[in-house]
């Protein structure tokens, strides 16, 4: 019975669909120039001046069937009003008060959404002429052209006056790349040489840094949309910023690109296939890039390979439209470094590294035409599979006697003598597994005053390594006393997480102005993690919230002018990664007895071993609370957006140390006759000692504290029509602080008798760093299309960069004792032989002000256009001039040099 009155009432509502349907006319509201939708714009009766509807997120909106002959009024601030008659599937072309059609933008622009972002189109790529994805950054409020550097990975700074440092990278990790709608996952990169010290292993290293920038080819990408401010809660796993990437779909051409600088050669190939009566497309291109960290050097290069094909296919309708995209790419990043064998004792001393992802993505999307509640609803698929290997080769001479710990159980063992000589191997391999499926819906309550759009949605998100991992010979290791073990990657337990999310977007166009909200919250959960983990069955909750209000037209000085005032807060949440969540276990190792002798069979070493595993199973995901206020005003088209922002993270990802007392050991060799050995040295035959002694180890918190404020700007002019230019503004003035927010700890490495120092300071005043930038840059660029010319010049000013490092304080709280022991410090402890030497003295010129003046560089860009279009020559030159003063600082004079850069490119279609 119950079951006959769910399909009962199932057929009644789908029943008045189907004569509502009928009942109606419909159509759609579009943007002249863009054709875009618009939406929220009012329907009025023309005669009687009442309002009938708003149109839907789709632009569309459906007025009863008897008002078919009748006159209506389409009104949208910024827009033109437009009158006209109503017909059954009426397509409304509505013009803009300020129309930018045909406009040439080589900069980024300003979001006209309700929080903060920037959008790069096509036209400003091409212009800005990139290498990777990197290079864009110069465009957003507080960039500028920075030399690329290609040699090591460069990860994303978003808001920052500088980088904090390696312990404040949660906000490059905490910034979520994605690709036609499809995120780039690096929480199960792993690849990372366990132990290593040295340059070449240590600067290529971004693990829990984020996406790699220099693996993004920029020549397939129609649009970029860097969210600074509060994102729709449709994204998560991020804590700084969103980059949307739109790649291109459609065309017929075949597209070369060929580009040379100073350190760098590009090659790109991409190809259009198009039926347009089957509303079908497939894209192909491909990518090779190889750079230089010096030309002069061979030896150290860093390639680049990308493959893409896309597919796009459109099922068009009466009622509904369905779309399907997939797409299929590669992409290989290769670092190389090797020393010159001629400088080297002839033998090879390299470091090489490959990154070699294949992903696959599928969206399908069903967007309704008729009147109903719902709008539209998505599915998407992806899958991302990497096969990552580093391999270090190293010259390992030695100039004492070495111990190889080979032990991989708790408690006593025998241990090698490395040979003086020999050739050490290490490999990483990595396998990262990454699978993401998202299911979505938009829906509206069909209103005639109020637009509305209803997100609803789930996802979920599994990461998974089934790489070897540390792949070495233990008796010829890379970092000669250095305590690692092998472990296998595909060990550790997968990371899954599930979302849920629901955001309400509203449009109220009024007499008085339009007022409009998104809000929504958003709910993630990790999953697979063991119960004594904090985060284990907690859910996280994000409310997002962003409002607008938008004045009514008025004319300044004869043009229309639009102010709108805007504002935004959120929460925004990071997950730990699988390294953070699951590292290595720790061998430590201390020498119990070495005993040397001439012949190599009567030689013993004896190890105390223990194992320590440091996961922290209180960590909490990284969570930062975002708030920022706007104000956006176009006079007659020329814009200025002005936006303070404001974002307060205290619980970001760090590595703490934590100190132990262990005990151990000490043999008296002294006693062993080595004329008698027939064998090595019993030990039972020998006396010894025990000892304590306090090692550290790291271990992952919630310590990092990142505090920014800021205030970015943007003026857009108009393109002066005599001389053909527009005139861009923009800059930022940035102040981030970063901050421990744990006890630090500090022992110094002081000998105090035959031993070292045994005791360790812990102080409340944590370290932190205040850094504080401002800058401005003017960009003129000019467009002449009888002369199919356009160039730019740039002089952009950093007017000021100081920091300062927070006060410290000298004397500890409180201190760890040998035997592991924590005790409040006392009074008179500073005269105590061993706890004096805990007391810092750390100087007053230690906190004082940096600051560096005005600089400023100039930089030219130049594009020209032949045969028809077809063909297109473009140069660039950074810092082609510019003004570096020297300055003083405490009676020194510091100078500063400035290198150009420049590069040249041709572009051709076919």
């Amino acid at each position: 019975m119950h079951q006959k009155r769910i399909i009962i009432t199932f057929l009644a509502v789908i029943l008045l669909q189907v004569t509502h349907a009928q009942g109606v006319l419909q159509a759609i509201v579009l943007d002249k120039d863009t054709q875009e939708p618009i939406i929220g714009a009012t329907i009025h009766d023309a005669r009687k001046g009442k309002p009938l509807t708003v149109t839907d997120a789709e632009g569309r909106f459906a007025i009863p069937k008897n008002d078919e002959a009748g006159q209506i009024r389409i009104t949208y601030i910024g827009y033109k009003t437009l009158t006209t008659t109503m017909v059954r599937n009426g397509r409304y072309l509505m013009e803009a008060e300020i129309s930018r059609l045909g406009e040439v933008v080589v900069t980024a622009q300003e979001s006209r959404g309700l929080t903060s972002a920037s959008t790069i189109g096509k036209h400003a790529m091409e212009h800005l002429q990139p290498s990777s994805f990197a290079d864009l950054l110069e465009l957003l409020p507080g960039g500028r052209a920075e030399t690329p550097s290609l040699s090591t990975p460069n990860v994303i700074h978003i808001r920052e006056a500088a980088s904090g440092g390696s312990q404040y990278m949660t906000s490059s990790l905490g910034t979520q790349f994605m690709i036609d709608g499809a995120p780039i996952s690096t929480n199960a990169n792993m690849q990372y040489v366990s132990g290593a010290w040295d340059t070449e292993s240590t600067y290529r290293d971004f693990t829990n840094a984020g996406v790699d920038m220099r693996s993004l080819s920029t020549d397939d990408i129609e649009k970029v949309e860097i969210v600074r401010g509060i994102a729709s809660v449709e994204y998560g796993d991020l804590t700084s910023g969103l980059v949307k990437i739109e790649r291109k779909k459609g065309g017929a051409d075949l597209h070369v690109r060929l580009k040379a600088d100073m350190s760098s050669k590009l090659f790109y190939l991409s190809k259009g296939l198009e039926w347009k009566p089957r509303h079908l497309s497939l894209n192909l291109s491909a990518d090779y890039l190889d750079a230089k960290a010096d030309p002069r050097n061979t030896l150290e290069n860093y390639k680049r390979v990308t493959l893409s094909a896309r597919l796009h296919k459109q099922w068009l309708h009466d009622h509904y439209d369905v779309s399907l995209s997939t797409n299929a790419d590669y992409t290989g990043s290769f670092d190389n470094d090797k020393v010159d064998p001629d400088l080297n004792f002839h033998v090879e001393d390299s470091y090489k590294s490959q990154y070699n992802r294949l992903a696959w993505m599928g969206d399908l999307t069903l967007k309704t035409r008729r009147e109903s509640w719902l709008k539209s609803a998505g599915l998407m698929c992806s899958a991302a599979y990497e096969y990552d290997d580093i391999r270090r080769r190293r010259l390992i001479q030695l100039q004492r006697t070495t111990v190889a710990a080979t032990n991989c159980e708790e408690g006593e063992a025998d241990a090698l003598l490395l040979p003086w000589k020999y050739m050490a191997d290490h490999e990483v391999e990595g396998k990262p597994l990454n699978i993401y499926a998202k299911l979505s819906a938009r829906l509206q309550v069909p209103t005639t005053k109020v637009s509305n759009t209803l997100l609803l949605g789930a996802d979920w998100n599994m990461d998974k390594n089934y790489g070897r991992g540390q792949v070495f010979d233990p008796e010829r290791p890379l970092y000669p006393g250095i305590s690692t073990r092998r472990r296998p990657l595909y060990d550790i337990p997968a990371n899954h997480r599930w979302s849920l999310f629901a955001e309400e977007t509203l449009k109220w166009p009024t007499a008085i102005g339009t007022f409009e909200a998104a809000g929504g919250l958003r709910a993630t959960e990790m999953l697979n993690l063991p119960e004594t983990y904090a985060m284990h069955g907690r859910m996280y909750v994000d409310p997002r919230l962003n409002v607008g209000y938008t004045f009514p037209k008025i004319t300044v000085m004869g043009k229309p002018t639009f102010i709108r005032l805007a504002g935004g807060v959120g929460q925004h949440t990071k997950m730990p990664t699988m390294e953070q969540l699951f590292p290595d276990k720790l061998y430590i190792d201390f020498i119990q007895l070495n005993y040397y002798h001439e012949k190599a069979d009567y030689r013993r070493v004896n190890l105390m071993t223990y194992i320590r595993d440091p996961r922290n199973v209180a960590l909490e995901a990284a969570r930062n609370l975002k708030w920022e206020v706007s104000a956006d005003i176009n006079i007659g088209g020329n814009r200025l957006n002005i936006t303070y922002f404001r974002e307060k993270m205290s619980s970001g990802f760090r590595s703490q140390t934590h100190y132990e007392s262990f005990s151990y050991k000490e043999y008296d060799a002294s006693t062993i006759d080595g004329t008698t050995l027939t064998s090595p040295p019993a030990l039972s035959d020998m006396t010894y000692t025990v000892r304590d002694e306090l090692a550290g180890y790291g271990y992952y918190t919630n310590g990092s504290e990142t505090d920014k404020q800021g205030i970015e700007y943007t003026l857009e002019t108009v393109r002066l029509p005599k001389v053909l230019t527009r005139l861009t503004i923009n800059g930022a003035w940035l102040h981030t602080h970063y901050r421990n927010s744990m006890l630090e700890t500090y022992r110094p490495s002081m000998v105090v008798g035959d031993r070292s120092l045994q005791y360790v300071g812990l102080y409340q005043d944590a370290d932190g760093t205040m850094s504080e930038s401002f800058n401005t840059n003017f960009t003129f660029d000019t467009d002449v299309p009888r002369l199919k010319l356009g160039f730019s010049l740039s002089a952009q000013f950093l007017w000021y960069t100081m920091s300062q490092r927070d006060r410290i304080s000298n004397t500890p709280d409180q201190y760890i004792a040998p035997d592991g022991s924590t005790h409040d410090w006392q009074s008179g402890d500073e005269t105590d032989t061993y706890l004096q030497w805990l007391i810092r003295t750390n100087s007053e010129t230690l906190y004082e002000l940096t600051r560096v003046p005005l600089s400023m560089n100039l930089n030219l860009k130049v594009t020209k256009k032949l045969f028809d279009d077809r063909l297109q020559i473009a140069m660039f030159c950074n810092k082609i001039w510019d003004y570096t003063p020297d300055y003083k600082r405490k009676g020194y004079t510091f100078r500063r040099h400035v290198t150009p850069y420049f590069g040249l490119e041709m572009n051709m279609k076919i």
